[in-house]
């Protein structure tokens, strides 16, 4: 499949995501790739208890760079696989990571060792989108996000305005924080129940 994307696309910049689904037992698979000159090969690992260590024994036998994703939990995950040179990308994926705190510091980190960083998705209501879109705006993102229009996912987004892409690009927030907010009479509709609580 690789290759027929390659010859047919022969300059395209494009990677491929693993999903944790290989084991250090297909190195030799991984290595046969860099020929296909991708951007990044993504979490193409286990994310078990040696994730890291298994990364960084095949970041250190692959010219294609390793991008971490299920493995980068968390600020303290993202600073052992910089140490130990698990990988040469971080996917941040704002509601794994412990939200948009949390992102930052990770994209400080990985600014601070030349470790280029790209958002992933999961918040995937305009809300969220809205919140990961300003994030992917900061220095050291280098790759396009995986940041979807609200009509891929949902008829009608409680989220509004509703994310768009126009002409590959998704405007972003022209007013502090973000222009989206849950639409009230959507909200009210679609409440299932209410509770209230006291301070």
């Amino acid at each position: 499949m690789l290759a027929a994307v390659r010859s047919t696309f022969p300059s395209f910049t494009f990677h491929i995501d693993c999903n944790a689904a290989y084991s250090p037992a297909d190195t030799e698979l991984f290595r046969t790739l860099d020929r296909y000159r991708l951007a990044m090969i993504e979490q193409p690992l286990a994310d078990d208890g040696m994730s890291l260590v298994n990364h960084a024994d095949l970041q250190a036998k692959l010219e294609t760079p390793v991008c971490l994703d299920e493995s980068a939990l968390s600020l303290a995950h993202v600073e052992a696989a910089i140490r130990l040179g698990a990988c040469r990308v971080i996917n941040i994926k704002m509601a794994r990571v412990g939200g948009l705190e949390a992102s930052r510091r990770i994209q400080a980190l990985c600014a601070g060792h030349g470790i280029p960083c790209w958002v992933g998705g999961m918040l995937e209501t305009a809300v969220g989108g809205a919140i990961c879109a300003e994030l992917a705006t900061l220095p050291n993102f280098t790759y396009a996000g995986d940041i979807f229009p609200s009509s891929y996912f949902y008829d009608n987004d409680l989220g509004k305005p509703e994310l768009v892409v126009r002409g590959g690009s998704m405007a972003t927030s022209r007013v502090p924080g973000i222009e989206q907010a849950p639409d009230p009479e959507l909200l009210e509709r679609w409440t299932v129940d209410t509770a209230s609580f006291r301070v």
